[in-house]
């Protein structure tokens, strides 16, 4: 194997409190770290040497995978990694870049959604039942804070090993799912596992009866079809990352939006098993090495771009 994970998905925040105010009281994940990040971290990142930032790090019963890293950084960041929903939406919700973070509720769906309006969050739809290939799944998406989308998801037939069983009492699951508008699935496949050694779950177009409704959640009016690809680390249900591919839609790429120091997902981090042979395989299957590794406490990271403006950080 060649990576483990995604160990947690770093997400960009202009106000801390009102962040936590959501995804901690409302929602329930557990506060694993607080506090401020280190100077060789941000050095890493390549973030400017005036540059400083809170981190919390959350999780779900402690479950290894699929925390969520909420960052506040100093100065307050002006640019979104993507903003395709509401009246300032410079993008569109086909470009090609990171999208939304995903999170297993219980049924019924309704009570997950009243406690987000009652955070103070609005939802761009309404949920949403439908089929890819063997998977069942009822969705709703709503825009978190600084407008991250975020999406809600009850698995009615999902198999057992790509979600946890949610802890008795627990309302929402840590980050199950984060997923890219994708403009070459192949080119995923190349990177996730044929060099980073992950296994494929949901691959299919999704069917004709169903695509309206997917249409529908997406925010999407005239793509001729959707495809799914899903991908995993091996035996980990948690942190998986979900290609979405729009066909018959121009889109422009968010080239060089998703990076730590802006608003949004800028960051999806895995541990390496062997950084240096990763980084190269990885080179090999199409990533481009952003920043090379740079000493982080007892830790290395590198920064590597995946093809659809992903971004990655490769700790060992």
């Amino acid at each position: 194997m060649s990576v483990y994970g995604m160990t947690s998905v770093t997400v960009g925040v202009s106000d801390m409190d009102q962040a936590l105010r959501l995804f901690r009281d409302a929602m329930g994940l557990q506060v694993v770290s607080d506090g401020a990040a280190p100077r060789a971290l941000l050095d890493a990142w390549g973030l400017p040497e005036q540059a400083a930032a809170r981190l919390v790090e959350l999780a779900c019963h402690g479950y290894p995978a699929g925390h969520l890293r909420l960052a506040q950084y100093s100065p307050a960041p002006v640019e979104a990694v993507r903003l395709d929903h509401g009246p300032n939406a410079a993008d569109s919700s086909t470009d090609i870049g990171p999208k939304a973070i995903d999170f297993y509720v219980p049924p019924p769906m309704s009570a997950a959604t009243e406690a987000i309006t009652g955070a103070g969050y609005a939802f761009r739809s309404e949920p949403i039942r439908y089929e890819v290939g063997d998977v069942e799944s009822e969705e709703c998406l709503f825009s978190g804070p600084d407008g991250v989308p975020a999406l809600l998801m009850i698995g009615h037939r999902h198999p057992p090993e790509s979600m946890r069983e949610l802890p008795s009492g627990a309302r929402f699951s840590e980050i199950a799912t984060t997923s890219v508008v994708c403009g070459d699935p192949e080119a995923a496949r190349r990177l996730y596992c044929g060099a980073l050694g992950m296994e494929t779950g949901t691959d299919a177009w999704v069917p004709e009866e169903n695509l309206d409704l997917a249409r529908r959640l997406t925010g999407v009016s005239s793509a001729t079809g959707m495809h799914f690809l899903l991908v995993a680390s091996p035996g980990e249900p948690s942190g998986k990352l979900l290609f979405v591919h729009f066909a018959g839609v121009a889109s422009k790429r968010l080239a060089g939006r998703m990076r730590p120091g802006k608003l949004g997902v800028s960051l999806f981090s895995y541990a390496a098993s062997d950084l240096d042979a990763t980084l190269a395989k990885a080179c090999e299957a199409g990533g481009t090495l952003l920043r090379s590794p740079t000493q982080v406490g007892a830790r290395r990271i590198a920064l590597l771009l995946g093809p659809n403006e992903e971004l990655l950080e490769l700790t060992g």
